[in-house]
């Protein structure tokens, strides 16, 4: 589909309006992939330094002064297992489920996108995804080594004890979460592209550099700041409204309202929430959709564009 910006990203509105259940897929990727836990994030509070002393002190003095037993290190690799191979079946299920909306944008006619997606299975997507994440590994040692040091600072000298303690950290690092941000935008942008690129029938190595170019040319960078400008502003307002129903349920219970009013505050919560993330699944299949649309068909090689017409010959 070689068309401009504009009609590109029309097009894949209009298919994303025409499609509801694509808001579904989309949320469900965002989801397992980590969406989960922004957005349950208003409806928890940020532990404070002495929280987090009572809690990882008595850990830390039986690891650092006691000799570690048996038990314990089985107990501690079990754990570090299970952990590892839940995330990894969340970026599992994540890839699955964009392969899916792939197909289906694929199989719409309105977009006519100029290619038909290949099979390819969710590790394959999943293994492109991780390569596109390189920079963000160096980004994540650059800012565990920033957030270490301003860690140890805020210990020997700590802040104002009214800020929980994980908000004085990043405040004196900001640079750190700021690059691990780019660096992770940058990369599922790259990843999402290269896996469709794969789909299209690209060889590996050519779908991620061309899909990093891509990112950084006009249309491309044009297609991720849109996107990523829509997603903010839905998702920064449905987060505060959620927060803010919350406070109001909690401050119900806690003045031992009537129960039409606790049972009103909670459908508040609950109709904010629905509402939120059925604009958040439109905006994010709206964005997925957008990244199909601007994957254009593999190049063929100069043996496959010689027989392709006199393939079309004896067929005709």
């Amino acid at each position: 589909m070689s068309a401009s910006l504009g009609s590109s990203m029309q097009a894949a509105l209009v298919a994303v309006l025409a499609h509801p259940e694509w808001w579904a897929i989309a949320l469900a990727a965002f989801l397992v992939r980590g969406g989960l836990l922004l957005v349950v994030l208003p409806l928890v509070s940020l532990p404070t330094s002495a929280s987090l002393t009572t809690l990882l002190a008595p850990p830390l003095e039986a690891l650092i002064l006691g000799r570690p037993s048996l038990d314990g290190v089985v107990l501690g690799t079990l754990a570090v297992s299970l952990v590892l191979g839940a995330l990894f079946l969340a970026a599992l299920a994540g890839s699955w489920f964009d392969l899916t909306l792939v197909r289906e944008a694929a199989a719409d006619d309105e977009l006519d996108l100029g290619w038909e997606p290949r099979r390819l299975s969710a590790v394959a997507a999943l293994g492109v995804r991780l390569a596109a994440h390189l920079p963000t590994l160096i980004a994540l040692g650059y800012a565990g080594a920033r957030l270490a040091i301003a860690t140890r600072d805020e210990l020997l000298a700590p802040g104002d004890p009214a800020v929980a303690m994980v908000a004085r950290v990043v405040l004196r690092a900001p640079d750190a979460l700021a690059i691990v941000a780019v660096a992770w935008l940058l990369g599922e942008t790259v990843g999402a592209l290269a896996a469709r690129r794969r789909m299209a029938g690209a060889p590996v190595r050519e779908a991620l550099s061309r899909s990093f170019r891509q990112v950084l040319e006009r249309r491309g960078l044009a297609t991720l700041v849109l996107t990523t400008a829509v997603l903010l502003g839905l998702a920064v307002p449905f987060m505060l409204s959620v927060g803010r129903a919350w406070e109001h349920v909690v401050s119900s219970l806690g003045h031992s309202l009537e129960p039409t009013q606790v049972a009103a505050a909670l459908l508040l919560l609950v109709s904010t929430w629905i509402l939120g993330l059925a604009l958040l699944g439109a905006a994010l299949a709206w964005r997925a959709t957008a990244w199909t649309v601007l994957v254009p068909p593999p190049r063929r090689s100069a043996e496959e564009a010689v027989a392709a017409p006199s393939h079309e010959a004896a067929s005709g």
